[in-house]
């Protein structure tokens, strides 16, 4: 599947940053598309993702990585690109861009596409072509700023769950909903208005892209995209009974999961993980939702491109922590069942399970396809978000068919994942309502694993303690840092570039030194 290009130096140069502001003003004259046609594909260019990825830091932060040093020439260069974010620290996107990281200012990229979003909404009007052609074009300009926004205000802003926290008074992000911008220099909008201002996005979206966007290809936002992206931020907002709402909404049009278990080759057994790299997207098939970046665009290098030739003696820079690994019921012992199979099919590894090193959201191309996609949503997502917010009802209100709704779900996305060719999946059965919750919160980790959930799980999940440790070589000494429970640094730091542009931009607490 192929994604379509489109670009315009006319309208690069509309959404250009210089002279020291937030935004540079530019007269709609000089933007003159002609057609709804015309939008399309500067939507397609610019609005959609172009860069292939916004923020490649992102499972840096997380519980879900540990750092490696080895004899390998360039290793300590790679180790020393990703320290910003791995250690938490306040220049983390400076450190970024001294060290040659691309595209590490995920605020600029983010408000770049935000711009073109609300060029394509401000000129619809006033072009030419059919009703549906502009809805559907308004319905996914919409939707793509829904999605920029909660992206933004989610690495900005306070959680929206965060214990003492209001609001509608906690800063999140600038809002910006025109491309004829009169405030050069914006204040930042609460939590709370942000997050109205993207369901309001997405339920205008719904109403259009329900009747014109399913026809759209998977590189394309659709009406499923839409439903998801609400169940996810009802979710955040732990306004459970929407969030399973939409999430039904999802699963009643696309219910289907690839079967990891009947990925096996003519003899009926598996490839061995070196032989078969993937990881979840490329595998997904059926149950891919929305789909970005390609491999050929991965070109990211926290994430080493040469993992293949990687081993136990000499590992990736960032790879799979141990306590991921244990999470995972997989059977490397057993050639008959292997039990859990996500480790198999979603990673490369070497050697035994406990030996293993897992690489960094695994992103091999199979067979030389290099546009098997990298990022993007997945049916599974709806299922597990209907899960929670089912157990979370179950919790609060003690329903059991909120509790049995919640069980069906998580048996029914882990019997497509494991192994039956000679034993049955044997279903977990959980009675107890804070133990049903955490092993729902335990399989989003498994299923979702480098998809861009866990920095956001953990910060809607009581912003709990992590430790990291860092030395670019065996004669250093190893330094420690830890975020403690409700770290400051669970709100990124506004990139000093952003902060010397806009002096109406407060920086977050993060942003000075710990």
């Amino acid at each position: 599947m192929k994604k379509y290009r489109f670009t315009s130096i006319l309208f690069l140069a509309s959404l250009a940053w210089g002279c020291g502001k937030f935004l540079e003003e530019y007269s709609l004259n000089e933007l003159r598309p002609g057609s709804v046609i015309d939008l399309q594909q500067l939507m397609i260019g610019e609005a959609y993702p172009v860069t292939g990825f916004f923020a490649p830091y992102l499972e840096f932060m997380t519980d879900d990585i540990t750092s490696n040093i080895s004899t390998r020439a360039g290793q300590p260069q790679l180790l020393l690109k990703g320290e910003g974010p791995f250690m938490w620290r306040h220049d983390m996107y400076e450190t970024m861009e001294e060290r040659g990281v691309i595209n590490a200012n995920s605020y600029e990229l983010y408000y770049k596409h935000v711009k073109a979003c609300n060029v394509v909404l401000d000129h619809l009007d006033g072009v030419v072509g059919s009703t549906d052609e502009k809805n559907k074009a308004r319905g996914e300009a919409l939707a793509l700023r829904a999605y920029y926004y909660f992206m933004l205000v989610n690495l900005y802003g306070q959680p929206y769950n965060a214990p003492g926290v209001d609001v509608n008074t906690a800063p999140g992000v600038p809002l910006l909903v025109s491309s004829a911008v009169k405030d050069e220099n914006p204040s930042r909008a609460s939590v709370g208005a942000v997050y109205r201002q993207i369901e309001a996005d997405l339920l205008e979206a719904e109403g259009l892209l329900a009747e014109l966007g399913r026809g759209n290809s998977k590189w394309r936002v659709t009406d499923l995209f839409v439903y998801n992206l609400l169940s996810r931020v009802y979710l955040y907002e732990e306004r459970w009974q929407e969030a399973a709402e939409y999430a039904t909404k999802v699963l009643h049009r696309s219910p289907l999961l690839v079967d990891l278990c009947k990925l096996t080759n003519a003899s009926g057994t598996f490839a061995t993980t070196n032989s078969f790299p993937s990881n979840a997207f490329a595998i997904a098939g059926v149950e891919t939702i929305w789909v970005f970046s390609s491999y050929l665009e991965y070109s990211f290098s926290l994430n080493a491109t040469t993992f293949p030739t990687y081993s136990n003696a000499s590992p990736a820079p960032y790879t799979a922590s141990a306590s991921l690994l244990a999470s995972y019921d997989y059977s490397d012992v057993s050639a008959t069942d292997r039990k859990d199979l996500r480790p198999h099919f979603f990673y490369i590894g070497y050697g035994a399970m406990s030996n293993r090193h897992h690489v960094l959201g695994q992103k091999t191309a199979i067979d030389g396809n290099a546009d098997l996609p990298t990022k993007g949503m997945r049916v599974a997502e709806a299922y597990l978000n209907r899960a929670e917010a089912l157990a979370r009802l179950f919790a609060a209100s003690g329903d059991a068919g909120n509790r049995v709704g919640a069980l069906a779900d998580l048996n029914y996305l882990r019997e497509h994942r494991y192994d039956r060719r000679n034993a049955a999946y044997v279903p977990v059965d959980i009675a107890d309502a804070a133990e049903l919750l955490q092993f729902c919160l335990d399989e989003r980790r498994r299923e979702l694993a480098y998809e861009e959930h866990r920095w956001f799980d953990l910060r809607r999940n009581g912003m709990p303690g992590v430790v990291h440790s860092f030395r670019t070589d065996a004669e250093q000494v190893v330094v420690k840092d830890s975020l403690v429970v409700g770290d400051r640094r669970y709100v990124l730091p506004i990139p000093a570039k952003a902060l010397e542009k806009n002096p109406n931009l407060t920086p977050n607490p993060s942003n000075t030194p710990v």
